[in-house]
């Protein structure tokens, strides 16, 4: 296990005592930091897998004594029929949510391809896997998370920039960010606080094994620390639904 570094531009260092977030992906590289994070900041964290190999490992690496009974890993299923149930069964056991991060992506089987040489079960279950998804966890965690808390996506540049032979991922991108911006503006207020944090290259332990790394990359604790500042509304950006955290240096920013 390793404690989380808070960046320089961390204003203050948020407690998250006696807050609960749920981390979708929080086995994969970018939540991995993620879960650290909170978890330094005294949050109890669910991390939600479809893999439990992965879940066990994410444990054996972001825990200590004193954090271990405060990270919960649970088999969780964004394409499956019965999501509701499983999103329920999670709120009866942990109670109502402080904050929900999406961070789920799918690449598919299909390989870097043109987009118009896909065809129409490529391009459908691009779109399931990484837009539909979204929206189901978006539509089934938002009765169990709190008014004064928080629904947040993970996202890449590919929101906003071309993304040659991922065009599937790329207007799937885009499109959570508007549909993230549509459910803020129908809300207005009166529930969760919903964001899309759109991030530059991440720096994890999977790209570093395959020795890909630069340390001029974000750290997946970095991200944590910006979610956790949105969760308990002592970011300045807390009013803003759409963030930017692309530079290290800079933290996170509206454009």
């Amino acid at each position: 296990m390793t404690t989380a570094l808070h960046p320089a531009w961390e204003l203050t260092t948020p407690d998250l005592q006696g807050k609960t977030v749920v981390v979708i992906g929080g086995s994969g590289g970018v939540g991995e930091g993620v879960v650290r994070t909170l978890l330094d900041d005294g949050a109890t964290v669910i991390a939600t897998g479809r893999d439990r190999g992965r879940l066990d490992d994410l444990r054996r690496n972001v825990v200590d004594a004193e954090t271990d009974q405060r990270l919960h890993t649970e088999f969780l299923d964004a394409s499956a029929p019965d999501l509701d149930a499983q999103i329920e069964a999670l709120a009866t056991t942990y109670g109502t949510f402080d904050g929900v991060v999406v961070a789920v992506a799918s690449w598919g089987n299909q390989g870097r391809r043109p987009a118009l040489s896909l065809n129409d079960d490529e391009w459908q279950h691009l779109l399931d896997a990484n837009l539909t998804t979204v929206f189901r966890l978006f539509r089934g965690f938002l009765p169990h998370t709190a008014h004064t808390g928080m629904i947040l996506q993970l996202n890449g540049m590919s929101a906003d920039i071309p993304f040659p032979g991922a065009a599937g991922v790329a207007l799937s991108a885009a499109a959570s960010k508007s549909l993230t911006r549509t459910i803020a503006a129908e809300l207005d207020g009166r529930g969760p606080r919903f964001y899309q944090v759109i991030l530059g290259v991440v720096r994890t332990r999977a790209r570093q094994r395959a020795g890909v790394d630069d340390p001029t990359w974000l750290d997946g604790e970095e991200v944590g620390a910006h979610v956790a500042a949105l969760v308990v509304g002592t970011s300045p950006l807390t009013d803003t639904t759409v963030h930017y955290l692309t530079d290290k240096r800079v933290g996170p920013e509206t454009h």
